[in-house]
């Protein structure tokens, strides 16, 4: 099981550095679309109550016609990624009221099935507007949310006494949290002294912006730990051996991508797709 992992995430390791950094904006554009929005829509619809491979087809290919738009008329992002402020603070909100709100998921099931438009495109624009802009900032950003993760997991269980999200995660707590905002200041510090174009007047809110992304990735771990909850399963698919589905790998990236492209944007860093 280690070594399916292992290898299964040096293959991932690999296809993303490489899609990243020799890709053009338009092929990053396709091939990302084909894994989050695409593959991603799969799993959505299956933690979504679409279980026969039919409804579940819908409702992936729901989803992707609503990125159409996007592929070919290319709006300007600020239009895009502003929809994910509501949407995540709804999903703030969500998590703070569970297990209150438990089965109300399944009730609704028609209107989870299509916040995955809500959820999925805006993360994808994201990242393309990211990658137009420089490749470095989506480097940046994964590597963000990556080394929060390790943070969290390490100070959690060195320190960790406070459950964070029992009834969703109860791995994760208040400390491991509080270790993965120190990481990330460091980090954020560290990247925009060195190798992002950040002017020194702005390196005290490109941190601010970083730590909030962060915050709001734990969001995005816990809503995905939310949905499998309620579909009662484990993973959200297993397209990746060892390591889950699709999903399960950009969770934290769901929420962390559109608001840190919207953070550059007030930040006047961003300069368009």
């Amino acid at each position: 099981m280690l070594k399916q992992r292992v290898i299964t995430g040096l293959v991932l390791i690999l296809l993303a550095f490489g899609g990243i950094g020799f890709l053009p904006v338009e092929l990053f554009g396709l091939f990302s679309l084909m894994f989050i929005v695409g593959l991603g829509a799969w799993e959505w619809a299956g933690l979504t109550g679409c279980y026969l491979p039919e409804k579940r087809l819908l409702g992936t290919m729901i989803i992707l016609l609503a990125s159409v738009p996007l592929v070919f008329i290319r709006p300007d992002p600020v239009w895009v990624l502003v929809v994910s402020i509501p949407v995540w603070f709804s999903i703030l909100v969500a998590l703070k009221i569970y297990p209150r709100n438990a089965g109300f998921y399944k009730k609704h099931a028609l209107a989870m099935r299509l916040s995955g438009i809500l959820v999925l495109l805006p993360a994808w624009y994201a990242l393309v507007a990211l990658h137009a802009m420089h490749y470095s900032y989506v480097f940046y950003l994964i590597s963000l949310v990556a080394l929060a993760d390790t943070a969290a997991y390490f100070t959690g269980r060195k320190f960790g006494r406070t459950k964070l999200a029992p009834d969703l995660s109860p791995g994760k707590t208040k400390e491991g949290v509080s270790g993965a905002v120190l990481a990330t200041a460091v980090w954020a510090w560290l990247v925009s002294s060195f190798w992002l174009d950040i002017p020194k007047e702005q390196q005290v809110v490109f941190m601010a912006l970083s730590i909030f992304v962060v915050l709001m990735s734990v969001a995005g771990d816990l809503f995905e730990s939310l949905l499998k909850r309620e579909a009662g399963v484990k993973d959200s698919g297993s397209i990746l051996p060892g390591h889950g589905g699709i999903l399960d790998r950009v969770d934290s990236l769901l929420a962390a991508a559109p608001l840190f492209t919207l953070g550059l944007l007030w930040l006047g860093i961003y300069r368009g797709i």
